[in-house]
């Protein structure tokens, strides 16, 4: 998937010599919320995300790298970038499929199964809802430091700067 946008921010060099810079795409907020809904009862029949900002939302947040229409991506380019250039950003479909099952997947399913195993042992509800409790902060745990390691290569990548 690649998409066009504009560098907001400085790009920040790191250790290995990667550089990684903000990026707000050019597309239409709208098009980039994930989440849709139809609920009217707001005023609005454009997205549910609140991310979007279609409705007059201001709220930038999302999973992963991407908040709303802004994302962190690294330089493969070759090229200097600058606050304000134009860029091409491509993330690759497996990439983005490893950063949900990271963030969400893992999580999950510790909880189910520290709920399962001490429901077992057990046979007490409130020590398995504990055990939910125990495997969302077990998968929460490592998500992130799978994430920290592995930040660089499962980033968006800017492959074209134009002039």
């Amino acid at each position: 998937m690649t998409k066009t946008g504009t560098i907001i921010s400085m790009p920040i060099t790191k250790r290995n010599g990667a550089e990684i810079a903000t990026v707000e795409y050019d597309s239409p907020e709208a098009d980039l919320c994930s989440i849709k809904s139809t609920d009217t009862r707001n005023g609005c029949a454009g997205c549910g995300c609140g991310g979007c900002h279609a409705c007059g939302g201001t709220q930038s947040e999302g999973l992963l790298v991407v908040q709303g229409n802004i994302v962190a991506a690294l330089n493969v380019s070759g090229k200097d970038i600058r606050k304000g250039k134009k860029v091409e950003v491509f993330i690759s479909d497996k990439a983005a499929r490893l950063q949900g099952l990271f963030a969400v997947g893992i999580p999950l399913l510790l909880s189910a199964l520290f709920f399962t195993l001490i429901f077992i042992q057990t046979h007490s509800e409130a020590l398995a809802f504990a055990g939910i409790a125990g495997g969302l902060a077990a998968g929460a745990g490592i998500a992130f430091a799978i994430s920290r390691r592995a930040k660089e290569r499962a980033l968006p990548q800017i492959v074209n700067v134009y002039e």
